[in-house]
């Protein structure tokens, strides 16, 4: 009987065993959840755009006048000082222009001293004319013609000199179309683009229609890159602001870079899709721009806002926010001892991936950063097991979140 006892009781106590186990094992295991650890870094805040590489100082040299291109001594590439010839243009026709305008200056001029000639010689004739009127030797009608021949002589005068000055404004204006048929650099620079051949002619422009680019001189002392900024980060920007310029084309070799231009006035947007937003005209020049870099050419322009240096520093991807009492309130969730704990913090600056932790967190804390699917649903007490992200990982990690959600 006794036997059978330990009998039963063996078997009752390995079915508790066993429902002990299975409920062990059919209860919650907890979400799968990648943590990362808080660490002391720097934060710095950017605002980046692109743009095109450019001289600051870029003239272009067109043609004030029309006619054939019979030189232009430098090439692509070529280095000129200013005042040098860049082009000439046929001076034939002007030369002429010129000669013919003396000659009608000179005709002019001798026609003004006639006039004056005469104009003198009316004004004795006049004053003779007074006397003998008074002598009662000239009638009144003698005295008269003198005097219209005085007046009529006067104005003669007069229109002679206006004759004269108007060939003279010829004149100038004819060697002033004669100068410009030889165009000068205006700074020292290089010859950035040759857009005409010898040969060809030069169209001179006018109101409405451009004239003839025949090339352009660049000082490439100064190398600047003019980015398009969003209004919304225009608090961010200010002169003397540090940049890096990324090149692309020159296998993403990066140049430091300085804010030395902020547009005024905001202006559309480039991009039709984009209409309605206003953007500002921001140059940055390169601190030491080399050789390689050519203008014309993209770049990446990175903004630095602003910097903190040896902060508490969390994922961004981590940060949550809620509204509470009309306020909005931080907050991040911890991974401690196979939970999820919600804890409360106040944040300062934000670069691409990381968040300035001012309070709520310390040192080695592991947030949980993701995924965000079960980031964004959790509550504190959830069962979770943490597979811990490096830091090399962080941008990663934020992808998921890279703005502050609210809840």
């Amino acid at each position: 009987m006794r036997k059978r006892l330990y009998i039963i009781g063996g078997i009752v106590l390995l079915l508790v065993v066993i429902v002990t186990i299975t409920a062990l094992k059919s209860g919650p295991k907890g979400m799968d959840v990648e943590v990362m650890k808080t660490v002391r870094g720097d934060v710095s805040p950017t605002v980046t755009a692109d743009g095109l590489i450019t001289a600051k100082d870029t003239v272009n040299i067109s043609s004030q006048v029309m006619g054939e291109i019979t030189s232009i001594p430098f090439k692509e590439g070529d280095r000129v000082k200013k005042g040098d010839v860049l082009v000439q243009i046929n001076p034939d026709t002007y030369q002429r222009d010129v000669a013919s305008a003396k000659a009608n200056l000179d005709a002019a001029m001798v026609a003004a001293r006639q006039a004056d000639v005469t104009y003198a010689q009316r004004k004795k004739d006049w004053d003779r004319a007074k006397d003998l009127f008074e002598q009662k030797i000239f009638s009144t009608s003698q005295r008269d013609d003198a005097k219209l021949a005085v007046d009529q002589a006067r104005l003669s005068a007069d229109s002679a000199k206006a004759m004269a000055q108007q060939a003279n404004s010829n004149y100038q204006r004819a060697q002033d179309y004669l100068a410009k048929t030889t165009m000068r650099s205006p700074i020292d620079g290089v010859v950035t683009a040759v857009n005409a051949k010898v040969g060809e002619t030069a169209m001179m422009g006018t109101m409405n229609i451009q004239g003839t680019v025949i090339l352009t001189v660049s000082d490439l002392s100064q190398i600047i890159t003019e980015v398009q900024v969003d209004e919304v980060d225009l608090p961010r920007l200010k002169l003397g602001q540090p940049a890096v310029v990324t090149v692309d084309a020159l296998n993403g070799k990066k140049y430091d870079g300085t804010v030395i231009e902020i547009g005024a006035s905001a202006q559309a947007a480039q991009s039709a899709a984009s209409s309605t937003i206003r953007q500002f005209k921001v140059k940055v020049a390169l601190t030491h721009p080399d050789a390689e870099i050519k203008p014309g050419i993209t770049a990446r322009v990175r903004l630095i806002a602003d910097k903190r240096k040896d902060v508490l520093k969390a994922p961004i991807g981590a940060i949550r926010s809620e509204e509470k009492d009309g306020q909005q309130v931080f907050y991040v969730f911890v991974a401690d001892k196979g939970k999820a704990l919600k804890k409360a913090i106040t944040v300062g600056l934000s670069d691409d991936t990381s968040t300035e932790i001012t309070s709520g967190l310390k040192e080695g804390d592991e947030v949980i950063t993701g995924p965000y699917s079960l980031l964004r649903t959790m509550h504190e007490g959830d069962r979770v097991k943490a597979k811990l992200v490096k830091e090399g990982d962080q941008a990663k990690a934020a992808a998921g979140g890279a703005k502050v959600a609210v809840d």
